[in-house]
């Protein structure tokens, strides 16, 4: 009689864990098919007026038209992008808040003696959006007109040419960076806040030259307020095919600013799918690539992110400590 009862007790144990996990996984299965019943927030962890903020304004409103739940943008801008990814990482995992993440997510954390957030660990990577490579601009009126001419200016005269940068270690910077260890130049940084200032102070002659995205110095370039010394791309850019690469000028550089997006840790897998999925179907749509032509328009699974961000950490943490670039 014992036995059959601890039998029993066994035989409930089991069916009412089985009725549990059973139970979970509708419960998923149901969040994942009602999503997304209230408003999406994207974070950007940059000011107004931006490439990332036009980014995700469009993005937002194709998600919006589909799914008919508003998509608001949040601008969390500062500390190279840790206020608004730290807010992420403190929010709820059900797929209501995200976050549009660059370069700096992967390069924060060699630049930090200590970080708000785990970057590998506190966020659940959904699909990689966009890339962009980094241009060399100058002044109008700089003596150089490509690298080539910058590198033997700049071994002329050591430690005088400036160039400005989106901020310390930001992948402007890094780029700089890597153009003056192959080549053996000493041009010095100055250190702004975004790459707007300092793509102002060149175009007023406060300094000869800046490193930006395609997108960060568009109207500029488009409008020859700047002149670009060269590109970071693997291969000629489409949307400015007469811009030579570093490699064509003989420097080994090849770099790109990306955007990805990323959920919370624990976001429900159905609902990562979900958006992941749709993600691609945006990426996808004709026309979207004309209002953003600055960019290069990609997908990835949410492994793929996460491999390529562990891979970026892997590829810029040596080059960040090697240097000594701190922000704390």
């Amino acid at each position: 009689m014992k036995v059959n009862l601890r039998r029993r007790t066994r035989l409930l144990s089991v069916a009412t864990t089985i009725g549990l996990c059973i139970a979970s996984t509708s419960f998923a299965n149901s969040a994942a098919d009602k999503y997304p019943e209230k408003p999406i927030k994207i974070i950007v962890p940059f000011a107004a007026g931006g490439p990332v903020d036009t980014f995700a304004r469009a993005i937002g409103q194709k998600m919006q038209e589909h799914w008919g739940q508003p998509v608001l943008v949040e601008l969390r801008p500062g500390a190279s992008t840790l206020i608004g990814t730290t807010a992420l990482a403190r929010s709820p995992a059900d797929g209501y808040t995200l976050i549009i993440s660059v370069s700096n997510h992967t390069t924060n954390p060699a630049m930090r003696s200590t970080m708000p957030y785990d970057t590998l660990q506190d966020f659940q990577p959904i699909s990689l959006m966009a890339r962009t490579p980094i241009v060399a601009y100058a002044n109008p009126g700089f003596e150089a007109n490509n690298l080539t001419e910058l590198v033997a200016l700049a071994k002329r005269q050591p430690n005088v040419i400036s160039f400005g940068s989106a901020g310390t270690g930001s992948m402007t910077h890094l780029t700089a960076e890597l153009l003056k260890q192959n080549t053996g130049i000493d041009i010095q940084h100055v250190v702004y806040k975004g790459g707007t200032p300092a793509l102002m102070d060149t175009m007023a002659g406060h300094i000869p030259m800046t490193f930006a995205t395609v997108g960060q110095a568009w109207e500029q370039y488009t409008s020859k307020k700047v002149k670009p010394l060269g590109i970071s791309s693997e291969k000629r850019y489409p949307s400015m095919p007469n811009i030579p690469t570093f490699k064509e000028q003989g420097i080994d550089v090849v770099t790109t600013e990306w955007l990805g997006l990323l959920a919370p840790a624990g976001t429900p897998p159905d609902i990562v799918a979900k958006l992941n999925a749709e993600i691609r179907r945006i990426v996808a749509l004709p026309g979207l690539g004309d209002r953003l032509s600055a960019m290069e328009l990609v997908s990835s699974t949410p492994q793929e992110l996460d491999a390529f961000i562990r891979s970026e950490m892997d590829r810029w943490t040596p080059l960040i400590r090697q240097l000594g670039i701190k922000v704390d």
